[in-house]
């Protein structure tokens, strides 16, 4: 009994599954007991092999086919329903490729253009590729939040469109706009807490008319003239019966200098008449 170690390539998302099997297995019972193992899912129109290119008899056994090898891949080719090919043919569809919004898996996808683009997320459910409905799923291109109540021509996508899956919490925010948001935010709560200080201030103060006035220390300076020390000095004199005080007289340089000699001579005189300077 031969035994052969080969791998399995998924016909839409491309994984493999490697698997031990008897080489008098046939292709049939092989695609019978994939489909068991839910590896592909049930085709109206079967699955055919494919090993370097060369399509495998459905009845033929592994013993049979040359050139087999452990570890060797064979492709599953996933016959396309009738249905679907007249729809390609009758309706201008888009070519579109969907990345699993978690896995390194890739879904093609056919879109007509007037479709809205939440057929998509339900093709990828229908075909297992996702667990998810509308509202769950979004479509993203590049950085672009897609429409999915809009068609693809509205939201500007054309053939050969690679599209990315992703769960809602996940989409990404501009941010720009989240910075700007949060700003306006912080500038609200700013206002909203001096408004509040300013009110408890204004409900702190006492009323106009509570407030206590001494009228003997107001000062009004609209109301009284202001007197200097002269003429409050003149005044009082007048008040008193006194004449007016005589101006100082100022003394020049020439008598200053005199009065500076005299008095330099007389302490002399004064110092030698005590003895205490001898000639």
């Amino acid at each position: 009994m031969i035994e052969y170690n080969l791998n399995f390539m998924h016909p839409q998302y491309g994984t493999t599954l490697n698997v031990d099997i008897d080489g008098a297995f046939t292709v049939e019972e092989m695609i019978n007991n994939l489909l068991l193992s839910g590896f592909i899912n049930e085709n109206t129109n079967g699955y055919d092999f494919e090993l370097m290119g060369q399509s495998l008899e459905r009845q033929m056994t592994f013993d049979e086919i040359q050139e087999l090898y452990d570890g060797a891949v064979i492709r599953i080719i996933a016959h396309k329903e009738d249905a679907v090919v007249e729809a390609v043919t009758t309706e201008t569809l888009l070519a579109l490729r969907i990345k699993h919004p978690s896995e390194p898996l890739i879904l093609d996808v056919h879109l007509n253009e007037t479709a809205p683009l939440s057929n998509i997320i339900q093709q990828a459910s229908e075909k297992n590729f996702v667990q998810g409905v509308e509202g769950i799923l979004h479509l993203q291109k590049g950085d672009k939040l897609l429409d999915l109540n809009e068609n693809a021509v509205n939201n500007g996508l054309t053939e050969g469109d690679f599209l990315q899956l992703t769960h809602a919490d996940a989409v990404k925010e501009n941010p720009v706009e989240t910075a700007v948001n949060k700003l306006n935010k912080k500038l609200e709560a700013l206002e909203s807490q001096l408004h509040t200080e300013l009110v408890s201030i204004k409900e702190a103060l006492p009323a106009a008319n509570m407030i206590p006035i001494d009228p003997t220390r107001a000062v009004n300076p609209t109301m009284e003239s202001y007197e200097s020390i002269d003429t409050i000095v003149t005044r009082l004199r007048e008040a008193s019966k006194e004449g007016p005080l005589k101006p100082i007289r100022q003394l020049s340089m020439p008598i200053l200098f005199v009065e500076g000699v005299l008095l330099v001579i007389a302490v002399f005189v004064i110092l030698f008449l005590t003895g205490v300077i001898k000639f």
